[in-house]
């Protein structure tokens, strides 16, 4: 643990005034709240029925706490008070969800006389849950709620810069949960390498870069703790000859800039044909005529300032690349306020070529490359060969998108639509995009193990 600071500072990514104060976790609490969550697995494992009306209780308190909920974290990431009281909307609906979930132990037709076989699924024990900053509260509640639905506890540990918000959450839910259940460490990355390498601690899910994923997993390989890694995102947005440009370039528009662009599966590229780029262009530029930018607890205001410093330079550094190599702003290039918060409003960009930078890298915010294309094997022979693959669109028709839907890999493939995400289905990447899955029946499963009991009576 670091010597130097004992607390975490937040900030507000549109004033850059301090919004509040979080301690650090010392080594000595974080080691009594992981075996505080060890001794409450014992009975928190024992009745499913009782865990699930709890967990439908956690999905009330949370709603009815929304107003208190949302203008932090508004405030603490950056994103609009609309967007932020969604997010909370569907972290209840997560929890609502997974208070349904339920499955059976399993007997296969392997029986002799004088034996019977039962394959059961069980919880594997403490759940080490690592959340980033752009969608704090969901993205939380998208690994405790199956956890804590399996009969797992679970010990969080979020990004420092959102300490605030998921300290709120735990402690709301905390309100509900019997002791020990739910914990919260907080701290920089030695305190997430902490509670990872903690000797209790029988699984790992962690959301973020594919950079800080692989070293979770190095770490978590030392102790052969399974993980769940949901990771970087560059997602291609295809768009066929036969599509209707205008409904695809307004959707386009309208997810690409959510949270500033600042969310794993928002459409990051488009690939159009040739000739209907400057059709396309003009239908995006005009939805984004309606994405006033600036401070996410203002009124009207549809898009809110990057989250950090580091953010905003890399994407600037992005942008600039990309012009200089030849590609055009269509739209946008400034900050679009007077705020002195880290902004950049949203930015088209065409004549970019595949290669550049922008497009081949996960540039994570307000910037939208356009590049041109001839013939659609070539973008598939493309994405083949990109190191990501959490999801992508498609759009055209059914007869003419289907068959180029089924040649991407990726964990998520959309026709006629983007970032078209349920609680009910399973969600994760491919590649580099990371593995296990969060959501639905499938994402409870990644949070048990199974076991065979075989009795010779």
């Amino acid at each position: 643990m670091s010597a130097a600071a004992t607390e975490l500072i937040s900030v507000n990514p549109s004033t850059l005034e301090e919004v509040g104060r979080t301690p650090i976790t010392d080594a000595d609490a974080l080691h009594r709240r992981v075996e505080e969550a060890h001794a409450a697995f014992a009975d928190w494992r024992t009745d499913r029925a009782r865990r699930q009306g709890l967990l439908a209780a956690c999905s009330v308190e949370l709603m009815r706490k929304l107003p208190q909920i949302a203008p932090l974290l508004s405030q603490e990431q950056g994103k609009t008070v609309e967007d932020a009281g969604n997010e909370v909307w569907i972290s209840a609906r997560c929890l609502a969800h997974h208070a349904r979930v339920a499955w059976d132990d399993e007997t296969p037709g392997v029986e002799a006389a004088g034996r019977s076989v039962v394959i059961q699924h069980r919880p594997l024990g403490v759940v080490a849950a690592i959340v980033p900053w752009n969608f704090p509260v969901f993205l939380m509640m998208a690994k405790i709620a199956p956890a804590l639905a399996a009969g797992n506890t679970v010990v969080v540990k979020p990004a420092e810069s959102v300490a605030l918000v998921v300290g709120k959450v735990v402690e709301i839910l905390n309100t509900v949960l019997p002791g020990g259940v739910l914990q919260i460490v907080q701290g920089g990355p030695e305190v997430g390498q902490a509670l990872i390498g903690h000797r209790r601690v029988r699984k790992v899910s962690f959301t973020g870069s594919t950079k800080v994923g692989t070293a979770i997993m190095r770490q978590a390989a030392e102790t052969i703790t399974p993980v769940t890694l949901e990771l970087g995102g560059n997602d291609p947005a295809i768009v066929l000859a036969d599509a209707d440009l205008a409904a695809c370039a307004t959707t386009l528009a309208r997810n690409a800039f959510f949270n500033s662009g600042q969310m794993c599966i928002a459409p990051k590229r488009a690939y159009v044909p040739e000739h209907l780029v400057d059709a396309f262009c003009e239908a995006f530029s005009a939805e984004m005529a309606n994405l006033p930018v600036g401070d996410g607890l203002a009124p009207g205001t549809k898009v809110g300032p990057l989250h950090n410093r580091a953010q905003l330079d890399l994407v600037t550094e992005l942008l600039e690349k990309a012009v200089a190599g030849g590609g055009r702003v269509v739209t946008g290039g400034g900050r679009g306020t007077d705020l002195p918060g880290y902004f950049l409003e949203p930015t088209l960009v065409r004549d970019v070529d595949d290669a550049a930078d922008l497009v081949a890298l996960e540039q994570f915010g307000p910037v939208f490359p356009v590049v041109a294309y001839q013939d659609v094997e070539d973008v598939l022979a493309t994405l083949d060969e990109q190191e990501f693959g959490l999801g992508a669109s498609v759009w055209g028709s059914t007869e003419a998108a289907e068959p180029v839907a089924q040649r991407i890999e990726a964990g998520s493939v959309w026709i006629n639509q983007h970032n078209a995400l349920e609680v009910e289905l399973p969600f994760g990447g491919l590649k580099s995009s990371g593995f296990g899955r969060e959501g639905g029946e499938e994402g409870v499963q990644d949070f048990l193990a199974s076991r065979v009991v075989s009795t010779k009576r």
